[in-house]
């Protein structure tokens, strides 16, 4: 077995395997399983093809060493070299800096009640990297993620050799894995920005601009109109593009003066104008309520139903997106997780949190504790501000300063968050996530009350994998009827 099989297994294990008084968080022997599962198969499929198995999670795991590239040029090589035999009838791309994962969800969630086949390729995962490619909701198995992937990797290897990023192989995996299902509807999420987001470089039919906000100034601009207009250029010729409307007249002149001139020669396009339809969303639409309204009016116009839409609503999970837990299925304490993980995401939200202290307070007696960990930020101080003001409204009963592990950057020191202005009596230090939710699962529900955990992504799926919530059934966007 690969030595980074045995490595991950040892950091989860670590916690509980040297202190027999330290008893496991529930939840945890299902992590313990479900590797053992993985274990087994491979003996089971025989030496070779398990070899095979880790050799191409190897490859993968090596284009982490690419860093982040934006650019269209290898990704469009290597998609004309899969030979891909079925392109979906319908190709839905959406950008955006607030809103799109949600909107996205919603449509697959919303098509699959439907009946109607589709992958959904999203980034990035919490847990897993098959959660980047779900069928009909569901993430990828393992079997035909790694056949996509080696498809993605003897093509990108053929001469000449084509250097791949993480994000673009797995791009074209979802891809490669769309055609092979033969699915009806294949929605793509972007990663960064849009014009030279690795998914900018394959068809679409019809696209999506969610809300927009100030983020990655170095890379897409250091004003609002000059990210909108990075968005904006996912848009392909003569070709419909739903735009959320930005209620700032600069930001909306940008974008409709760039899907004017939509379509990239680099790509073999032949520009014209998109045909773009502004989106009003009601001031004090929840960030839920809004991914329904966008994406109910993006299945609309391109003619796929929409009549499971509010069932979808109803139904779909987005994991850690305003994920509420109850304390029956993780520990003696309920959860709620959400990745908001920059200014304009997290102010989004915090209505909807405030509502859930509020009742937590008011309603159960408990009160809150914030778990919070974030990625760099451009002004950490800004960023952390609205909850400060949170926290003084409504003091939580502890505050606790984590750093989430397997993200792209550095996490930002919890000893950094915690010299700011915190209102807070209980301040705690605890750098390793699993060791935050060690002390809350050994505390009493009076002490700890709603977990609300906000911040990186990252952090959110080392709480959901500590929590042994990080099955097929746990990420899928619909529960098992």
């Amino acid at each position: 077995m690969a030595n980074h099989r045995w490595s991950w297994f040892s950091e989860v294990a670590s916690p509980y395997q040297h202190d027999a008084s330290k008893r496991p968080l529930r939840g945890r022997p299902s992590i313990v399983v479900e590797q053992c599962e993985r274990l087994f198969t491979k003996v089971a499929l025989g030496v070779g093809e398990a070899k095979e198995m880790d050799d191409v999670r190897t490859w993968l795991e090596a284009t982490k060493k690419g860093g982040m590239a934006l650019g269209l040029v290898h990704t469009k090589s290597v998609l004309e070299r899969l030979h891909l035999p079925h392109t979906p009838e319908h190709i839905l791309h959406v950008a955006g800096s607030n809103g799109k994962g949600t909107a996205c969800a919603l449509m697959a969630g919303s098509l699959t009640l439907n009946g109607v086949s589709n992958v959904l390729f999203s980034s990035p995962h919490l847990i897993r990297v098959e959660e980047r490619i779900r069928i009909n909701g569901v993430p990828i198995a393992s079997t035909p993620f790694e056949a996509a992937l080696g498809a993605v990797r003897d093509a990108a290897a053929e001469d000449p050799v084509v250097p791949l990023t993480f994000f673009e192989a797995t791009y074209l995996a979802a891809m490669q894995c769309a055609s092979d299902a033969g699915v009806d509807v294949l929605i793509l999420e972007t990663g960064l920005g849009g014009r030279k987001d690795a998914t900018r470089s394959g068809p679409a039919t019809a696209c999506l601009i969610t809300s927009v906000s100030a983020e990655h100034r170095d890379i897409l601009g250091d004003s609002l109109p000059l990210i909108a207009k990075e968005k904006a250029a996912i848009s392909r010729p003569n070709c419909p593009i739903l735009i959320r409307h930005p209620m700032n007249a600069e930001v909306q002149q940008a974008m409709l003066d760039e899907v004017q001139s939509a379509g990239q020669t680099a790509l073999g396009e032949q520009q014209a104008p998109a045909v773009p339809t502004l989106i009003e969303i009601p001031p004090g639409t929840s960030v839920r309520d809004e991914g329904r309204i966008l994406a109910n009016a993006f299945l609309e116009k391109v003619g796929l139903p929409t009549s499971a839409m509010d069932e979808a609503f109803e139904q779909v999970r987005w994991p850690a997106r305003m994920q509420r837990i109850e304390s029956s299925i993780t520990s003696p304490h309920p959860f709620v997780l959400d990745a908001a993980h920059n200014p304009s995401g997290l102010k989004r939200v915090l209505p909807e949190l405030e509502q859930a202290i509020a009742a937590s307070i008011h309603t159960d007696s408990l009160g809150w504790t914030l778990v919070f960990g974030t990625s760099p930020q451009r002004d950490l101080a800004a960023f952390c501000q609205p909850l400060i003001d949170l926290c003084l409204r409504h003091p939580p009963h502890q505050l606790i300063l984590t750093e989430p592990q397997g993200g792209r950057y550095p996490a930002v020191s919890a000893t950094a968050i915690a010299s700011l202005d915190w209102p807070c009596e209980s301040v705690l230090l605890m750098p390793q996530p699993f060791k935050a939710i060690q002390h809350l699962t050994e505390s009493s529900p009076r002490d700890v009350g709603l977990v609300i955990s906000l911040g990186s992504l990252y952090l959110q799926g080392n709480i959901l994998n500590v929590l042994g919530r990080s099955s097929d059934e746990d990420l899928s966007l619909l529960a098992k009827q």
